[in-house]
């Protein structure tokens, strides 16, 4: 029997939406199902569940298998730079860590232990993350913290080849091609075909070595030949895995070059929102508010010189303004009686003096008329205006200066009164200011992000450039790929021709026909261990997809053929017809890798956990229960952890109330905070959307 994987529990701290730490239980009781259904709406995190658990497995190099996975879409491609927690980093942390146990238990003994698996992830500002890991077992208290030890640690539990098949995505799971070299690879040490592979190898390279020292006795021509066909597929064998790696890189590069292509194409859009013309209204709106500001400045400037204080003298502004009238008024009596007293005399004397004798007065009547005279005269001038007689001090020197002093006397009040509106008005306008100041700065600032467009713009033609010389590179690679196969094919076939040659003629006398001879014994279990297996997971998967998608009333049956596992579905009639040519919806091809991997599952000698994330996307709802039920819940013992949304099994839905049983554990994640901001974070509560299973 197989042995059982299983995860008993799994820490998150820090990662993605999971602030502080995070613990799930894993483990059931012993009388209930070993399932676990996690639940969230989407964004809830559950990708990041199954991310964490994948890293916490596999360690660092598990980030090249999820940028694989996850580089097609850009809505959830993964950027581990920016996976520590936001709320974290707010507060100052600069560490995330996961924690995986993982329990082994062997089907026929009963016997178990616990590998409990650490990673402590260092982000720094200027290099790559400080990836730091150690693991623990049950049976030794000796912690291991040795790189290479942990590596072979976690491949005697749980192996890198194992997470990848089974912990999965399963909506983007079915872009996957079954005809890839990794996958190919580890679908051979799944079936265990990988250790004949080996001896294969091994054999023949011992009887290379065999060979070689035949030849320096003096072997045979087909001694001779087999030793250089040996050496030209060993050559060959090499060159398609220099080939293979070139691949992995270029498309590694590729896959970098589209990530910051698209990062640049968002920024392009962001700079494209920035309207000039409301820059420009802006910017002579805030010139206008500005002038008027100075303007009230200026008033109020000029307030403070003359009416303020002149409207502070209150009662004394009257006082003064009825001094200096009064000033004025004797001011024009004194100049009045200068100008005429001096002339008197005179004009008495062109009244009276030396008069016609007819004319001349009489004493008395000249008294007379000359006293009238200098009354009327004197009249002129006296009496003096009333309210001048006090005044002996002149506050104005001048005419013009108690002019000037009155009219600011005058004009003061009324000026005041509009002061305080104007104060009104002049804080508002430099609210104004300070407004469209902030907002031509802001729009200034991305103008500024637009004056770099162009090297944004020169970037992305130089990364397109790049992805065309990669598109170029990576052809040429499938083309070299190719041809080394084709000829790889033909010298195992003369390979061959020779071997019978030399066996017919050194059968059983050297080492280098035995080792043939195991070689081909090795190939031929093989070929048979893969024929055997190719048929078992032919009738599993046929089985299974034919039932699911209920298609049995169109094909009777599925079968891969070749190295590359291609596909081909077999009609009623027996017909045969490929994969494609059947136009499978998205749905059909989902449910076909699913059944691959439950039937890999099945014959595999180790049995891992199934962790599996929408599980349920892009499926009818009369496929989902068959799904669960054949695929993900199909093997008592078999631990499958499920995260699902309420859309994909509702938990008021009638999927629930059927699978509700087969599930020993749930969890729902509940997002809280604000999503998109610092504080967004994610809670754990154990129940599914409520209910308990």
């Amino acid at each position: 029997m197989a042995n059982l994987i299983s995860i008993d529990s799994l820490s998150i701290t820090n990662f993605g939406p999971f602030y502080e730490t995070t613990n799930f239980d894993f483990v059931t009781p012993a009388d209930s199902s070993p399932h676990v259904l996690i639940g969230g709406k989407n964004g809830a995190g559950k990708t990041h569940v199954l991310r964490a658990l994948y890293l916490a497995v596999v360690g660092e190099a598990g980030l090249g298998d999820l940028r694989k996975v996850e580089s097609g879409s850009d809505a959830t491609r993964f950027s581990f730079a920016k996976a520590l927690n936001r709320r974290a980093i707010r507060e100052g942390a600069d560490t995330c860590k996961l924690r995986v146990a993982i329990r082994q238990r062997d089907a026929d003994s009963g016997k178990e232990q616990i590998l409990t698996l650490h990673r402590e992830i260092r982000f720094r500002a200027s290099s790559a993350p400080d990836w730091r890991s150690w693991a623990e077992r049950s049976n030794d208290r000796q912690v291991e913290e040795d790189d290479k030890m942990i590596e072979r640690l976690r491949d005697a539990f749980l192996p890198r080849h194992l997470a990848r098949f089974f912990f999965f995505d399963a909506e983007k799971s079915q872009n996957v091609n079954l005809g890839e070299t990794e996958i190919v690879q580890a679908i051979s040490r799944i079936l265990g075909l990988w250790a004949y592979e080996r001896l294969e190898d091994e054999l023949r390279s011992i009887f290379q070595n065999t060979n070689r020292q035949l030849n320096a006795d003096g072997g045979s021509e087909a001694t001779e030949k087999l030793a250089e066909i040996g050496a030209q597929i060993q050559s060959l064998a090499g060159k398609l895995k220099a080939n293979e790696q070139k691949r992995a890189s270029q498309i590694e590069k590729k896959q970098e070059a589209e990530s910051q292509l698209a990062d640049i194409e968002d920024q392009l859009k962001t700079i494209g929102a920035v309207d000039p013309k409301k820059l420009e209204r802006d910017q002579s709106r805030r010139d206008e508010v500005a002038t008027a500001k100075r303007e009230i400045e200026n008033k109020l400037e000029t307030s403070w010189e003359s009416p303020i204080p002149v409207t502070l003298l209150a009662g004394l502004r009257v006082a003064v303004t009825q001094q200096l009238e009064g000033e004025e008024r004797k001011r024009e009596w004194m100049d009045r009686k200068a100008a005429i007293e001096p002339k008197l005399p005179s004009i008495k004397a062109d009244v009276f003096d030396n008069p016609d004798a007819e004319h001349r007065l009489a004493p008395p009547t000249h008294a007379y008329y000359s006293g009238r005279l200098d009354h009327a005269l004197l009249s002129l001038f006296n009496p003096p205006p009333e309210g001048i007689d006090g005044i002996e001090i002149f506050l104005c020197d001048r005419p013009e200066t108690n002019f000037a002093v009155r009219q600011a006397l005058a004009a003061a009040t009324t000026e005041v009164s509009s002061l305080e509106a104007a104060c009104r008005n002049l804080e508002l306008l430099q609210a104004d200011v300070r407004d469209l100041d902030y907002d031509i700065r802001q729009q200034t600032q991305n103008i500024a992000a637009i004056g770099a467009g162009k090297e944004l713009h020169d970037k992305r033609n130089d990364l397109k450039v790049e992805l065309e010389v990669i598109a170029r590179e990576l052809s040429e690679l499938d083309v070299q790929k190719t041809l080394a196969e084709t000829e790889m094919t033909r010298l195992k076939v003369e390979e061959s021709r020779w071997q019978e040659i030399e066996n017919q003629a050194s059968r059983g006398r050297s080492l280098a026909s035995r080792a043939h001879a195991f070689r081909d014994a090795a190939s031929v279990m093989r070929k048979r261990a893969s024929e055997q297996m190719r048929k078992q997971i032919n009738q599993l998967v046929g089985d299974l997809w034919l039932e699911i998608t209920e298609r049995s009333h169109e094909f009777k049956g599925m079968q891969f053929t070749g190295d590359l596992w291609q596909c081909e579905l077999i009609r009623r009639n027996g017909e045969r017809i490929l994969w494609d040519d059947a136009n499978p919806s998205a749905g059909q091809r989902q449910v076909r890798l699913l059944a691959f991997n439950e039937a890999l599952r099945r014959i595999a000698q180790t049995v891992p956990p199934l962790v599996v994330d929408t599980p349920l996307g892009r499926l009818d709802r009369e496929v989902r229960a068959a799904v669960l039920d054949k695929l993900y819940l199909s093997h008592e013992g078999h631990q499958s952890i499920v995260l699902a949304t309420n859309a994909e099994i509702d938990p008021d839905g009638a999927l629930f109330a059927k699978v509700r049983d087969q599930f020993g554990r749930g969890y729902t994640l509940v997002p809280e905070g604000i999503e998109g901001t610092d504080d967004y974070q994610v809670r754990l509560e154990p129940k599914y959307f409520g209910k308990k299973l």
